[in-house]
């Protein structure tokens, strides 16, 4: 609102200015006066200047006071601060108060106030320097600003005027630079002084801090000795517990080392074994070494628990140097005040350690020596005692297998003795198997029963001798037991040696013979110890597995001699009361020591007790070893007992199996060969009883076979027989030929089946023949001999293959009798079948010429048929394709009527349009239907204009004219009924017809709309009724015998000359050609057959004529029918031709329009396009004149009436008139390219519609319209009877029903369009230019169709035009006048601002 109402006042400033100015006098001293002034404003300038620079200098010294004397201040501060804090570490009593991170955050403190001097003296040096650029700047721009104004002023020059400022600057730039110089030098200043006092106050706090650090040092030493001295460090509680417990522990296993060693006493025979003594030793040593175990386990811990007390002073060694380095002392002083004072004090603990360690661990080491030693010595001693058991039962079992080696020994005589008898025995059982006859077989059995008694005798002879070698084992026994007594006395170094009295041995045990010297034997003869042998694998080689004699030798004999005392002998008293003498255990042990330290008090080996131990040993040993006689001879005694029971049971086993071999024998081998000498015999009888069963058969079947060949033949002879009716029905020469044929494969039929039936027989007989020589040489291989694994003799043999022998002769015979009797019945029955063949194929011969003729015939007539509707169906293909070609021009015009995409273009449309009529014209050559013959040369592609366009069209014929020659090759004339046509009077004269002979063509199927031909034979050629032949054709034949008709006559050649083979495409000169070919092709093959005929009779008279000159009328005649059809197809397929023109002329009517106005619609739719682009471009201008003509407007003030404003009212008016200008000519220039446009899309659309109309107009004057092809013959509709009277009382015709076309059918020429016209400001234009007529050949509707729609598009257009035409001008007129107006208020505003001025 403000703005506004400042623009109204401004308007009416100006309008309030005086029209007229008028000056008050003509000359003026205005220069003079300017100059005066320029001068004294020039003065004052740059007084002025000096005046400024002084006020900035007094300005910035002001600025530069305050700073210092704060600074002044600050540092007075800072300093009473820093005395301060050094005060509080004056004294040694408030020294110690302090830690070190005090001390350090003390001179922290200190060093912040340095810190903060420092930044204040920073910042004062930075202040000052900002003040100076800010100087400088001001200056900067005060000389700028001087220099700007004497410039306006104008008074000098300008370089004079940088000349003065650059000499101002000149001394102004001096002034800086020593400003600039006196503050780095009181900077300097500031801060050597700053820095001298914070050195001196560092060293006096350095001083402090040593003085700190040595009384701390002073009493961690003092604490350190204290710690060393405590009863923790000289006398610890976990090593005094150690030696408890390690006490405790030697007194529990010293018990187990007792308990081991007096489980000695339980290891006496027969329980006392090496394994045992040396799992004994292993448990012994085992708590020896638990022992020393205990002890060095207690050691280490006592070594552990030192250790651990070491590192305990070691780790308050480092927790002393961690509170030096926390003081703050070096590491080097830390490392010698270690050194000094705690390291000595650690080494004496150490030493004194190390050596109460060293003295226990000897002892230790001492035991343990002596324990094992003692342990070592104990288990010899045992180990001996043992071995003597040990050998001593390994003397008994050594005398156990000297038994059993003497009853192997005398088996082996046994069993040798037996297997010699029993071989002899198998001779004579094998000799009994094998004999030939029963009075051989009984005397062989009497022998073997007399040989099983010798072998009875055999076996108790050897049962007497294994009984004496049993009773042998007990002496053996008792000398081992002496053996085992004088080892034990020896062992022990006891003077007696046990041993039973005699007497009481022969009370006792009375089986064992005792000589003088009271050694046993057996029967007379003293044991020895030969009998001995090595011990069995898988016992170990031990000292226990050797002899006594053996044993002498070993070291372990005499490895208790350090417990006996040589000098001292005791005797001793077994539990039987003997009494023994012997030298006496003792003990010869003593420890190195001459005192046991009291850590070895519980674990000393006790010595006494192995003494104890190994008298007791002893005495056990003789208590068992005078039991041992008693025990020993009773097993040997029961061992005898129990061998005898078992030789005796095995006795008599043997002689209860011996027994039963006798009657074995005899009823396994006497009984089982006697039956099969019977069972021989009656085998080879029933095997030649079959031999000759078999052959009588084989001679049955012979006869069977005869009978069957026989009645083969029979029904061989009637099966040919039956064939004539075959030959005298059959129609072609191929059944004929293929009935001969079965003649000669029924023959070979026959002859097949015969000669199978003999091969069957043959092979039958054959292979029951060679079974039954095979079974007699299955017989005869049977016979195996004893020596091949058969039950058959030489002799049996010899006497069996006589036998059949005399069999195979037999059959050898039979089969020789056979084989003659088949050759001969088979060549019989082959000569009555070729007798048979032969009489019947003689018939045969001329039927199958005559065949053959008639099927020749035949195949002509329907090839020509194949090749009619051939090209029938190529007519109906022709036409399918134009129904398919409109059908898709329709869619194609209804999708572009519809689409809106437009992606059918007028091209594709024009090009389709083009190939349907091409179809069309090639449709009309191949039916020949033009009534105008000069209407088979196309049209050029562009229609010809003018003057031109009529002189190059070809003149046509009228079209009521005939054909100059008509003949039989040409087609029927137009409106001539078919029973007037040539072609049926040829038919007539040469037939003798009434009536030409036709056939009805198959109407057209009414859906497809296309015609079919159905050319069939009812019959065969020439087919008659039966009747002979009359008389009158025998003398017509005798009459011209010697004036033959030939093919060549011309009553044959119905269809004419031949007619020209290349460049056939239309119909009907295929057609034909087709008819004439097979004419004259079937005339050559008759006229060949009857000249071979000559005048044997026809075989199928009801199918050939007798002449030849009746078989060409019948051929004639034939294919005139063929003709007849032809033409009533051809005569369909003009009519649906005519209805296919009729369609697509209705089609292509549409496409004009469509082509047109789409053509139109493009052109229109570009016109709006290019002047709204005009228009808009034309309104951009009026919006951006529009703006400056509102910034002109505020611009335009009173203030611009002064004469100061007069150059920017001028700029003003200037750039006002420059946008009217420009305004004005985009205007103009607007409306000239509106019409300039109008005009060129109009004259555009005139020439593209004009183009395109032509286009269409020439690509239509070579469409075949209906009028333009043959009406043909059409069916005459039935009317009703009211229909004819009342055309009758019209007096019109029926053949006058047909109306004349809408259209006149003739040639036509069209106007061309001519450009639009305009008038523009009332001044009508020049005539516009026409365009050329076209002249067309001939109208039709789409001929109409175009034209109509190109009128009706161009009216369209024109009133489009005129309107945009009308537009523009209108426009035009309205813009200038707005103009025009705001140019006349423009300048009214300027002429009242004029007035004012004047004012």
């Amino acid at each position: 609102m403000h703005c506004q109402t400042s623009e109204e006042q401004l308007v009416e400033e100006v309008c309030g200015l005086p029209d007229n100015v008028v000056a008050e006098r003509s000359g003026s001293d205005i220069i003079e006066r300017l100059m005066e002034k320029k001068q004294k404003n020039h003065i004052e300038a740059v007084a002025q200047l000096h005046n400024d620079l002084s006020v900035i200098s007094v300005e910035y010294e002001t600025l530069y006071r305050k700073p210092g004397e704060d600074l002044l201040h600050q540092l007075s501060v800072h300093d009473d601060n820093v005395e301060r804090q050094m005060l509080r570490i004056e004294s040694i009593s408030d020294l110690e108060k302090f830690t070190l991170q005090e001390l350090h955050e003390l001179w922290d403190t200190v060093n912040e106030e340095f810190v903060m001097r420092r930044k204040q003296l920073k910042d004062l040096d930075s202040a000052l320097a900002k003040y100076e650029c800010d100087r400088k700047a001001m200056i900067t721009a005060l000389l700028r600003k001087y220099t700007g104004k004497l410039e306006n002023i104008g008074y000098i020059i300008p370089s004079d005027i940088h000349r003065l400022m650059d000499e101002e600057a000149m001394m102004i730039n001096q002034a800086l630079l020593a400003n600039r110089r006196a503050l780095a030098k009181l900077h300097l200043n500031l801060m050597e002084s700053h820095l001298q006092k914070e050195y001196s106050h560092r060293l006096r706090w350095e001083d402090k801090l040593e003085d700190w650090k040595k009384v701390k040092a002073l009493g961690v030493v003092s604490r350190f000795k204290e710690f060393i001295g405590s009863p923790a460090i000289q006398c610890p509680k976990d090593i005094q517990t150690v030696r408890n417990c390690m006490h405790v522990a030697q007194q529990s296993v010293q018990e187990q080392r007792i308990k081991i060693l007096q489980s000695v006493m339980a290891m006496i025979p027969p329980r006392c074994s090496s394994s045992l003594v040396t799992e004994w030793y292993k448990s012994l040593s085992g708590v020896n070494e638990k022992i020393d175990c205990m002890h060095i386990d207690s050691m280490r811990k006592l070594h552990s628990l030192y250790e651990n007390m070491w590192q305990e002073c070691l780790s308050e060694v480092e927790q002393c140097k961690k509170e030096f380095h926390t003081c703050g002392i070096s590491p080097e002083e830390i490392q010698n005040i270690v050194k000094a004072e705690f390291l000595p004090l650690i080494g004496n603990c150490q030493s004194q350690a190390k050596e109460c360690l060293a003295a226990m661990n000897k002892a230790f080491q001492s035991l343990a020596k002596s324990s094992a030693g003692l342990s070592k010595s104990l288990f010899k001693f045992m180990r001996g005692t043992s071995h003597l058991w040990e050998v001593h039962s390994a003397g008994l079992w050594r005398r156990e297998q000297q038994l059993q080696e003497q009853l192997d020994q005398v088996c082996y005589c046994r069993d040798h003795g037996i297997q010699k008898k029993e071989a002899h025995l198998d001779v004579m059982l094998d000799k009994l198997r094998q004999e030939s006859t029963e009075e051989a077989l009984k005397i062989t059995l009497e022998k073997t029963l007399h040989f099983l008694d010798e072998v009875k005798h055999v076996y108790i002879h050897f049962y007497k001798e294994e009984v004496d070698t049993v009773e042998g084992f007990p002496p053996m026994v008792l000398e081992e037991l002496h053996s085992y007594s004088f080892a034990v006395s020896r062992y022990f170094n006891v003077k007696e040696i046990y041993s039973p009295d005699s007497e009481e041995l022969r009370s006792l045990y009375p089986n064992i013979n005792l000589d003088l010297s009271g050694m046993a034997t057996v029967q007379g003869r003293p044991i020895t110890g030969q009998g001995r042998k090595q011990l069995p694998e898988g016992f170990q080689k031990s000292p226990a597995d050797l002899s006594f004699d053996e044993y002498d030798n070993e070291d372990d004999i005499d490895s208790h001699q350090e417990f006996v005392d040589c000098q001292s002998s005791e005797s001793f008293v077994t539990s039987k009361g003997n009494v023994y003498n012997g030298q006496s255990f003792v003990s010869h042990w003593d420890l190195e020591q001459e005192t046991i330290p009291s850590e070895m008090e519980a674990v000393v080996f006790p010595r006494s007790l192995l003494v104890d131990l190994q008298k007791n040993v002893r005495l056990l040993f003789f208590n068992h070893l005078e039991e041992v006689y008693q025990t020993a001879l009773t097993s040997s005694m029961n061992t005898v007992a129990a061998k005898k029971e078992a030789l005796k049971s095995e006795l008599d086993l043997r002689l209860q199996l011996h027994q039963r071999r006798g009657e074995r024998i005899k009823m396994d081998i006497h009984n089982v060969r006697a039956a099969e000498l019977i069972l021989h015999r009656d085998r080879v009888e029933r095997h030649c009883q079959g031999v000759l069963q078999a052959l009588g058969n084989c001679r049955t079947n012979v006869q069977d076979l005869q009978i069957q060949q026989h009645k083969l033949t029979e029904d061989f002879r009637s099966q040919i027989y039956s064939m004539e009716d075959e030959f005298n029905t059959a129609t072609k020469s191929d059944m004929v030929v293929g009935l001969c044929g079965t003649l000669q494969s029924n023959l070979e039929n026959y002859m097949n089946v015969i000669q199978e039936l003999q091969r069957h027989f043959r092979q039958t007989l054959e292979s029951k023949l060679d079974d039954l020589r095979k079974s007699n040489v299955k017989l005869m291989k049977s016979f195996k001999l004893f020596s091949e694994g058969g039950n058959f003799t030489p002799k049996e043999i010899e006497m069996l293959h006589k036998r059949i022998e005399k069999m195979s002769k037999r059959i050898d015979s039979t089969d020789e009798a056979i084989m003659l009797d088949m050759e001969g019945t088979e060549s019989k029955c082959l000569e009555q079948a070729k007798d048979v063949i032969n009489r019947f194929e003689e018939k045969s011969h001329f039927l199958i010429i005559d065949l053959k003729f008639m099927e020749k015939i035949q195949g002509m007539l329907t090839n020509t048929q194949v090749q009619l509707k051939t090209e029938a169906t190529n007519s109906n293909m022709q036409q399918k394709k134009i129904n398919s070609l409109l059908t898709e021009l329709k869619t194609m015009i209804n999708y572009f009527a519809q689409s809106p995409e437009k992606k059918v273009t007028t091209d594709d449309i024009l090009t389709f349009t083009q190939t349907i009529l091409e179809e069309f014209r090639a449709r009309c050559h191949y039916l020949e239907c033009f009534l105008d013959p000069t209407m088979a040369v196309p049209m050029p592609d562009c229609a010809l204009q003018g003057a031109f366009a009529v002189a190059a069209r070809p003149k046509s014929r009228k079209q009521s004219g005939s054909p100059a020659n008509d003949s039989l090759l040409q087609p029927s004339r137009m409106g001539v009924p078919l029973t007037d046509d040539v072609v049926v009077g040829v038919i007539k004269g040469l037939l003798r017809l009434g009536k030409p002979v036709t056939q009805e063509a198959h109407s057209h199927s009414p859906e497809k709309g296309s015609a079919a031909v159905a050319v069939t034979l009812s019959s065969p050629l020439g087919q008659r009724s039966g009747k002979s032949p009359s008389a009158e054709s025998v003398g017509t034949r005798s009459v011209k015998r010697f004036s033959k008709p030939t093919r060549f006559d011309k009553r044959f050649q119905v269809f004419g000359p031949k007619p020209e083979i290349h460049g056939i495409t239309a119909f009907k000169d295929v057609v034909d050609s087709i008819l004439w070919k097979t004419n004259d092709i079937l005339l050559q093959v008759a006229e060949e057959f009857y000249k071979q005929k000559e005048r044997r009779p026809i075989t199928r008279p009801q199918y050939l004529q007798e002449t030849f000159e009746q078989c060409a009328d019948e051929i004639n005649k034939r294919l005139l029918v063929y003709q007849s059809q032809t033409q009533a197809y051809y005569n369909n397929c003009l009519q649906e031709f005519r209805q296919q023109l009729t369609n697509c002329e209705e089609c292509l009517s549409k496409v004009p329009g469509l082509l047109i106005t789409n053509l139109g619609e493009q052109h229109l739719r570009r016109l709006g396009q290019d002047t709204g682009h005009i228009r808009q471009q034309l309104a951009v201008t009026l919006q951006e004149s529009e703006e400056r003509k509102k910034k002109h407007s505020r611009l335009l003030s009173v203030r611009l009436s002064h004469p100061a404003c007069q150059k920017e009212l001028e700029a003003l008016k200037s750039a006002e008139e420059d946008r009217q200008r420009e305004l004005a000519n985009a205007i103009t220039n607007a409306h000239q390219e509106l019409l300039e446009c109008v005009r060129k899309h109009g004259d555009e659309f005139v020439s593209a519609v004009s183009a395109l109309t032509q286009n269409l107009l020439s690509h239509m004057d070579n469409l075949v319209t209906v009028d333009d092809v043959q009406v043909g013959q059409t069916e005459m509709k039935s009317e009703n009877v009211t229909t004819l009277i009342r055309r009758k009382k019209d007096g019109t015709l029926l053949e006058d029903k047909q109306s004349g076309h809408l259209v006149p059918r003739g040639s036509r020429t069209w106007p061309g369009i001519s450009n639009f016209r305009s008038s523009v400001y009332g001044v009508e234009e020049q005539p516009c230019k026409e365009m050329a007529s076209v002249r067309t050949i001939k109208t039709t509707f789409v001929h109409l169709r175009a034209v109509e729609a190109r009128d009706s598009m161009y009216q369209r257009y024109e009133q489009q035009y005129r309107e945009e035409m009308t537009q523009a001008v209108q426009e035009s007129q309205a813009q200038s006048r707005e103009l025009q107006c705001w140019e006349e208020h423009w300048r009214e505003l300027l002429d009242t601002l004029s007035q004012l001025n004047a004012e």
